[in-house]
């Protein structure tokens, strides 16, 4: 693994940064990524909506949502093949990518598409342990555990979790709630797609194109976030990032063998003519120059963090002050050197002034009348409180309050349907006056006498409970009820139902009776309950 050619700015994030990295990786070389991923969704995503459409009206229709989510994690390993090798400015096409998948397959693609798939959501924190590291067995399962450690693997499984219920799910419901817009009816309606009874394969293949439509976004991002996630554990574990900045501290000082000989030669003369001479090597002081020059002038290193306070010993060789020079210079980084130097605004602390001793001045009332008027305000208070709970009570607690008497009796009807049925509002002689009015030309008053009279009689001779607000079919069927419990009689609501008849005929559908069929139950009527009467 070449780390100098790392294109990625490696160091100890946490893993939430390593998540977003993701998303700049992804930017960086997204085409290729992109494009794998599709060579091998597309087609899968297609066999779906043709299962759901075939099948529509049985449960074999969720095969076609199911079969391409269930097969996501083997198609994943095609743009993890060429996120890694972007990673360290390989180049490689898509195409290298779908040859190359059929030998990515190995490892782990049983647990991925078994026990693992419905329960695994942050598979792609371990598909690199497989794919990359050709890990198998006892040694697989050993990386695994060491990468999902330090809540590595819980912030992969909590990112899958909220890329399926906060982006693919949303996104799906969004897809056909829109298409649900603009679908022929009445009225747009967001859920109409699930309202299509009508045509259930087209149905079903709209659904499972909207579910193949959200999962195919976030593929290729679930990857690429995935891996970076795994990257920067990786980091974390193996030091990548000193590693890194000890190669490129390296690489500059890399000349001819001959250059080298002449520098070594002319770098040893003044340190053995000092050597001889009894004087100290000048590399003790150079390594702190290097973190002072590293530090602002304005910044001081906390205490313990200083050079001097390490307790190191004297160089002894050249070699050893250069080691010494360059892990300096390594640790004088500020991702590296313990602290971070930055400027605060701070509140400064007003001037306090000093405060004259005030000389305690004699209290205007004793202590003793103090208590008592505090007392007696205290008791005001209370008294003041219950008063106004008991008067709050009292006034606005109507609601709470039982009352066990019996229920207050019905009030009966006066009036069914803008029609007085009160006896003192009948004439002496009903139906009498009823072919009065009939022969006059006076249809509607004649029938509507005769309702109302026959009303009248069921509640005054025949305590049958009208209420008042009741229509003419419910006091029609209020008498039926009567009758069946034995209240009244069969005559009387046949004279009801007659009559009751002729006039929503009558008053409502402009039907009227003959003149005959008028006088005949006028006849009945008055034989009944004039009769009654007498």
């Amino acid at each position: 693994m070449q780390l100098d050619k790392v294109r990625l700015d490696l160091r100890p994030r946490s893993n939430t940064q390593g998540l977003d990295l993701g998303f700049a990786l992804l930017h960086a070389g997204g085409a290729d990524v992109w494009l794998a991923w599709l060579a091998l969704w597309l087609p899968l995503s297609a066999l779906g909506i043709m299962i759901s459409w075939h099948f529509a009206g049985s449960p074999a229709c969720l095969l076609g949502l199911l079969l391409p989510w269930w097969l996501r994690p083997i198609l994943e390993r095609a743009p993890l093949y060429v996120l890694a090798r972007q990673v360290f400015g390989e180049q490689t096409s898509w195409r290298a990518a779908l040859r190359a998948w059929p030998r990515e397959l190995g490892g782990g693609w049983f647990r991925m598409l078994t026990w693992w798939r419905p329960f695994m959501a942050g598979r792609g924190l371990h598909q690199p342990v497989w794919v990359l590291e050709r890990a198998r067995g006892k040694t697989a399962t050993a990386r695994r555990a060491t990468i999902a450690r330090n809540g590595t693997g819980g912030s992969a499984f909590w990112f899958g979790m909220g890329c399926f219920w906060m982006f693919e799910f949303v996104l799906a419901i969004g897809v056909l709630a829109l298409i649900g817009l603009f679908m022929p009816g009445e009225t747009s309606n967001p859920f109409a797609v699930f309202l299509m009874q009508d045509n259930l394969a087209l149905q079903w293949a709209l659904v499972t194109g909207a579910g193949c439509l959200a999962f195919g976004t976030m593929g290729p991002i679930y990857t690429a976030c995935t891996f970076t996630l795994y990257l920067n554990r990786r980091a974390t574990l193996e030091a990548w990032d000193l590693e890194i900045v000890l190669r490129q501290l390296r690489a500059p000082a890399a000349r001819p063998a001959a250059r080298q000989t002449a520098a070594a030669v002319l770098m040893a003369a003044p340190l053995l003519a000092m050597a001889m001479l009894g004087m100290p090597p000048p590399v003790q002081a150079a390594a702190p120059a290097v973190v002072a020059a590293k530090v602002p002038a304005e910044c001081t290193p906390p205490e313990g963090l200083l050079l001097e306070e390490t307790g190191q010993a004297a160089a002894r060789t050249p070699q050893q002050a250069e080691i010494r020079r360059q892990l300096a210079a390594v640790l004088a980084h500020e991702d590296l050197r313990g602290y971070r130097c930055t400027k605060v605004w701070e509140l400064r602390d007003p001037p306090k002034e000093e405060k004259k001793e005030k000389k305690a001045s004699p209290p205007l009332l004793p202590r003793w009348l103090v208590a008592i008027l505090a007392g007696i305000f205290k008791a005001a208070l209370i008294a003041g409180a219950v008063a106004l709970v008991a008067w709050l009570l009292w006034r606005y607690a109507a609601p709470l309050r039982f009352n066990f008497s019996a229920a207050p009796s019905p009030k009966l009807a006066t009036e069914i349907g803008g029609l007085d049925i009160r006896e003192e509002s009948l004439p002496a002689d009903v139906a009498g006056a009823v072919r009065s009015l009939w022969q006059q030309g006076q249809q509607r008053a004649a029938l509507a006498l005769l309702y109302r009279a026959t009303l009248s009689r069921l509640v005054t001779r025949q305590s049958l409970q009208l209420h008042q607000g009741a229509t003419e079919g419910e006091c029609l069927a209020l008498a039926r009820s009567a009758q069946t419990a034995g209240t009244l009689d069969s005559a009387s609501l046949a004279l009801a139902d007659q009559a009751t008849t002729l006039w929503l005929n009558a008053a409502y559908g402009a039907r009227w009776p003959d003149g005959d069929a008028v006088a005949a139950l006028c006849g009945r009527w008055q034989a009944h309950f004039d009769g009654e009467a007498a």
